[in-house]
């Protein structure tokens, strides 16, 4: 249930990105002042909307004080008349194409989840509130609800630990996405269950992640220190077997690297590739 609520939470992005596509093109409103604001205080004004009602609503970008950097703002007239305006505590890197939230490593809206508006991806983020539930195989039985994907996990030891790095790549959210997962796990070594901690900021390694099949491109994300590479593109449903996932890991050590390669290589579907201590998957 926890990766169905992550995901769905998602949409809410997807509402973000058609209002910049909608204001991309016409010209940006210019402030003098610069818009600093936190999406938890400006709830509170926007259910005003719920009260009042509002008509003749327009969404922009607000230059702020950062270079590049500019806040989606909405101003409306409420139903009796009276002109009023919210910041939407969201921004849009115009030199990254980064559509985040006021608490960049939390997504948006602190949803978990990102937005690109040149790659036209969603992506989860480093610091994201899904990190705190750590991971378990009962969250793909739920996950069946809302998502067709197909899954691989790779089990090895290191460091006094069982480690478990799993990869997804499918159909999210009722089949309105399409994506891939790549997700870094681990516990102590000998424990018992099923269940695995996300890998801890000094855990994490650079990852990429690309998923495509012969006709599509639907995500092409570079290597980024992470715990969690993800990509989801809004596209129509493909079968999962058709999807390829691409991805390489570059492990901190040669005793981790050799580790995970050796647990890889004997799944069937995973092709590995090694240079130093980066592995490059194809599955």
């Amino acid at each position: 249930m926890k990766r169905f609520i992550s995901v769905i939470l998602s949409i809410v992005l997807a509402f973000s990105a058609v209002g910049f596509s909608v204001t991309a093109n016409q010209p940006v409103k210019l402030q003098e002042e610069s818009s600093e604001s936190n999406f938890f205080d400006n709830l509170t004004h926007a259910l005003t909307f719920f009260k009042y009602g509002i008509e003749n609503t327009r969404l922009y970008l607000m230059p702020t004080d950062r270079e590049n950097i500019s806040e989606f703002v909405m101003d409306y007239e409420r139903s009796d008349g009276t002109p009023d305006i919210t910041h939407l505590g969201a921004y849009y890197n115009s030199e990254t194409g980064e559509v985040f939230g006021a608490n960049y490593d939390k997504g948006v809206f602190d949803s978990g989840f990102a937005y690109n508006a040149i790659l036209d991806q969603f992506y989860a983020t480093n610091d994201c509130w899904q990190r705190q539930f750590g991971f378990t195989p009962i969250y793909d039985l739920f996950a069946k609800i809302a998502f067709d994907y197909s899954t691989k996990r790779i089990f090895f030891e290191y460091g006094g630990k069982d480690w478990m790095i799993q990869i997804w790549k499918g159909n999210y959210v009722f089949n309105m996405f399409v994506g891939g997962e790549v997700g870094l796990y681990n516990r102590p070594d000998g424990k018992l269950g099923m269940f695995y901690n996300c890998a801890t900021d000094e855990e994490m390694m650079p990852v990429s992640i690309d998923v495509y099949d012969s006709d599509n491109i639907y995500v092409d994300r570079d290597a980024t220190l992470t715990w969690w590479a993800t990509g989801f593109k809004l596209a129509d449903k493909v079968e999962p077997d058709l999807l390829t996932l691409e991805s390489s890991l570059t492990f901190p050590n040669q005793e981790m690297c050799d580790a995970f390669v050796d647990s890889a290589s004997e799944i069937n579907g995973i092709e590995c590739t090694v240079e130093g201590t980066t592995v490059s998957i194809k599955w």
